[in-house]
């Protein structure tokens, strides 16, 4: 896999939500590369239990208080039907969360990664950009190989290798962004005692 990261470029993802990130001056404390051997267990939670560990992140970055939960963090305000903090997330707001979780799981990854890069002020990691650039690469080319496989009854075989491999490699990059978020929620959160003790 690391061989067909490299054909992707590191540069900074121009254009997209990620962008505004790029001025921020710290850096996560493990890349989404390092995860799976520095935060193993998180990236496995990750990848076999994504559902239900975005919704451990998601109240964990929140520091466990759902009450300034708003779906997608307002990070995607068009995912849902309706504008996000008017969707029922103050009356319910662990529903919501939990219906986020499972029915929008790249969303709910993706804006739990910016929830915290806002946070703490955290830029993304060269290797990270490659790693999403690769994973949404293989996301298209299955979109438009299963598209083709419609008309074209030989490549329908290819069509569903193709989708097996793009479902791995999704909850594969999933994982790792769960071990880094959490790894980074751990270190910040053990940071805060030390701060506050500093301060006195």
């Amino acid at each position: 896999m690391a061989c067909c990261l490299i054909c992707f470029s590191d540069e900074p993802v121009r254009g997209s939500k990620l962008e505004q990130f790029y001025g921020n001056n710290q850096q996560f404390q493990i890349g989404m590369m390092e995860a799976p051997c520095k935060a193993t267990l998180c990236c496995c939670y990750g990848s076999l239990c994504s559902c239900c560990a975005q919704y451990t992140v998601r109240k964990r970055a929140l520091d466990g208080n759902l009450d300034n939960y708003i779906c997608c963090q307002g990070y995607f305000p068009g995912c849902c039907c309706m504008k996000p903090g008017h969707c029922g997330e103050k009356s319910s707001p662990a529903c919501c969360l939990c219906l986020e979780s499972f029915c929008c799981l790249s969303c709910a990854v993706s804006s739990s990664r910016m929830f915290i890069m806002d946070k703490y002020r955290l830029l993304p990691d060269p290797w990270d950009n490659r790693i999403i650039r690769f994973n949404n690469a293989l996301q298209l080319l299955s979109c438009i190989c299963n598209c083709l496989a419609i008309c074209v009854e030989e490549l329908r075989e290819f069509a569903r290798i193709l989708d097996l491999i793009a479902e791995i490699v999704f909850y594969t990059t999933v994982g790792c962004m769960t071990g880094q978020m959490m790894h980074e929620l751990d270190y910040q959160q053990n940071m805060a005692p030390k701060a506050e003790a500093i301060v006195r």
